[in-house]
């Protein structure tokens, strides 16, 4: 492929300088799709400002992944887009999303003022009587204590969903809330955004304005230090370091007392927490440690019990399989770990089997945390198995769930699969729901990728020597010539060397051959596969293998467009009928959770709505909701997780050696189950199986070791 440049807009947040001249400069920006180097004519920028820059992306040769730019514009911040949102959502029917904008385009940003105080004055705007009605009705309907902060909310900068947040934690007082400290917004709130309330905060004036916005600004900087590190807490010299590199505080001891005060943060020495971040380990290590089940068994009738599923399955268990059944039925708490091939799904089978003969009036569940994962082993094991989010019944717009201390769930034994993907806030939370559940069994792969957000929860348990561990290292696929299991076991033995592998595992280095990608997924497709069972992965986003590219070049060869197909553009693709669809985000209420995939079977304009199908769940998207779905036939190792396909291409080049590690591209590789196609260069390969990635730093594992 070659690489094409196209003039494009960039929306980002200016960071810092690389390098200067008195006519060209290089400069980082921080956009929504991550950080991008900027090269061009030299602009004083402003670090922390939002820029409009137009231009093309280029992939350098030596430098990698750049945005060549032509011309700046700062950005300006306006109300339309959520004044819009707001009038064609469900307060106002019968107005979509043309008629929004033309409501906007005749009263601006006072729309919702001037229709609130004098809705005779939607009369200008010759309505239909439908539409008239609907605005009526919509404003009149506001006039109640609830909407009027809703309507207050969403005229000042916030989306619906935004204000129904705010409005959910701090109910009738939310506007003396704002008058107050309107930073209490994004530090008490989930999943505001601090650039939203910090514009928000400049339109008023409040009290001690300064330091409360300095509490905020620390809680965003640790916050994003946390998420991009993986690490729970940040030293203090850490933190003077990263303030230093953002913009000081020249009374930051001061702002962090305030914090800790605030419930904010929490200090412990030198080691600075997110006070929930700090709660969620110290509560995962207290009910470790004073777990006590009641389901206890009889080791003879566990070996009779295992002795007759091997009877009943036609299965004869390797001893470490038999271990770890047996650490399930006489232990409270029990881990299970192994690559793939090694059993794991099988030993749940069983487990569950088993479990039902032991503990007939008992109930067991097994709790995945992907819809694909969960679906796979109910189809394979015949038992209840859901989402953690879907268990707990997560309530999206306030992060909270119903089970929860005061309303536990209903199950005297867990089992808890992929645990490597579970972070220590969603594992709390399950354990909060648990104080009926009288035994819990964790399976995962240690040696994959840590969970997105911070922590490095599997490893500090394993490493704790307080749960019982037992690791599964025969592997059947392995016994049966895979050659993917070999890969993946050399990785973790530090033993790779690529010429050894020559049938389940093809390697292309794009330094030497031009790698026809298409034409080798067609030949896949005409030897019965389907794209379904057929996964491009790659590590990076942008540039000429990055995964915006490939969707759109796969989407082309695969699902082109035809007359008879409807499609929308939203964002950076189109979607249209037949597209394979990858869900970003949970959606507990449709039973769909962020990595399941589906296919886009319909789209109506007029109802404004698209329909994708999840394997039988059939889930509705309006219009405006198209941010949570993306085109899925090129994806993130990470959002691959938990999930196996009979085909995977890796993709890796220069430009994204950065996030090659031996963990990312051991996940990578082991969600193939037959084929492997490996996409690089050897030399780029071995260097990242080099890289170890940083040990996450957490305070877990000193709490589990710790005797008091």
């Amino acid at each position: 492929m070659e690489t094409e440049e196209i003039t494009e807009i960039l929306e980002g947040e200016f960071t810092h300088v690389i390098y200067r001249s008195e006519s060209y400069m290089v400069s980082r920006f921080k956009t929504d799709e991550g950080t991008i180097t900027v090269t061009g004519p030299s602009f004083d920028f402003e670090r922390g400002e939002k820029y409009i820059l137009s231009g093309s992306y280029v992939d350098h040769p030596r430098y990698g992944f750049q945005f060549s730019i032509l011309t700046v514009e700062r950005y300006i911040s306006t109300r339309k887009d959520e004044i819009i949102s707001f009038l064609k959502g469900n307060t106002f029917p019968f107005i979509g999303s043309k008629t929004a904008q033309r409501i906007y385009d005749h009263f601006g940003n006072e729309t919702l003022k001037i229709l609130s105080e004098d809705p005779s004055r939607i009369a200008e705007l010759q309505l239909s009587e439908k539409q008239t009605a609907s605005l009526i009705s919509g404003f009149e309907s506001i006039s109640d204590p609830q909407n009027e902060i809703i309507l207050y909310l969403v005229s000042n900068g916030f989306n619906s969903l935004d204000a129904a947040k705010i409005f959910n934690r701090f109910k009738l007082v939310t506007q003396e809330v704002a008058n107050d400290n309107p930073f209490r917004f994004y530090n008490e709130v989930y999943g505001i955004s601090f650039d939203k309330v910090k514009r928000f905060a400049s339109t008023i004036e409040f009290e001690d304005a300064q330091n409360k916005y300095l509490e905020a600004y620390l809680i965003y900087i640790i916050t994003e230090y946390s998420f991009n590190s993986g690490d729970i807490y940040v030293t203090y010299e850490k933190l003077l370091s990263i303030l230093a590199y953002y913009g000081s505080v020249s009374n930051i001891d001061e702002i962090i007392e305030r914090c800790i005060d605030k419930n904010y943060l929490v200090r412990n020495g030198d080691r600075i927490y997110l006070s929930q971040d700090y709660f969620d380990e110290k509560y995962i290590s207290d009910f470790i440690k004073s777990f006590k089940g009641s389901l206890k068994s009889d080791p003879e009738e566990i070996e009779m019990g295992i002795e007759d599923c091997e009877r009943s399955l036609g299965i004869s268990y390797h001893e470490k399989q038999k271990e770890a059944i047996r650490n399930f039925f006489e232990n409270d708490i029990s881990i299970i770990v192994g690559g793939p091939g090694t059993g794991k799904t099988t030993i749940v089978k069983t487990m569950s089997e088993l479990f039902k003969k032991l503990f007939p009036f008992s109930n067991l569940i097994v709790a995945a945390p992907t819809g694909r994962a969960a679906k796979r082993i109910n189809e394979i094991c015949d038992v209840e198995s859901k989402t953690i989010h879907s268990l707990l019944k997560w309530n999206k717009e306030d992060n909270t769930f119903i089970f929860d201390i005061e309303n536990p769930i209903i199950y005297d034994a867990v089992i808890i699969d992929e645990f490597s993907m579970v972070d220590n806030s969603l594992f709390a939370s399950l354990l909060k729901a648990s104080a009926r559940v009288k035994k819990i069994c964790i399976i995962g792969d240690h040696n994959q990728l840590p969970s997105i957000r911070p922590g490095n929860l599997l490893n500090d348990m394993i490493d704790s020597d307080r749960i019982p561990v037992t690791k599964l290292e025969y592997n059947y696929r392995q016994s049966e010539g895979n050659q993917i299991i070999d890969l993946a076991n050399d990785i973790n033995n530090e033993s790779v060397s690529i010429k050894k592998y020559d049938h389940d595992i093809i390697f292309h280095n794009i330094l030497h051959d031009r790698f026809d990608l298409i034409g080798s997924i067609r030949k896949d497709l005409e030897e019965g596969y389907s794209l379904d069972e057929i996964q491009i992965l790659t590590p990076m986003y942008k540039g000429e293998w990055g995964i915006d590219n490939l969707n759109i070049m796969l989407q082309n060869a695969f699902n082109p467009a035809d007359i008879r197909k409807n499609e929308k553009r939203s964002g950076k693709y189109i979607y249209r009928e037949g597209d394979k669809i990858l869900q970003l985000k949970n959606r507990p209420n449709d039973d769909v959770y962020n990595g399941d995939i589906g296919i886009l079977e319909e789209m109506d304009d007029k109802e404004k709505c698209l329909m994708v199908n999840y394997t039988g769940t059939y889930v509705f998207y309006p219009y405006e909701e198209l941010s949570d779905i993306s085109l899925a036939y090129a994806m993130s190792v990470h959002k691959a997780q938990g999930s196996e396909y009979q085909i995977v291409y890796f993709i890796f080049s220069r430009n994204n050696l950065h996030m090659l590690n031996r963990n990312l591209i051991y996940t990578a590789i082991s969600r193939a189950k037959k084929k492997l196609v490996m996409i690089g260069t050897e030399d780029l390969l071995m260097q990242g199986l080099a890289r170890q990635m940083k040990r996450r730093n957490t305070g877990l594992l000193e709490l589990l070791q710790d005797e008091e």
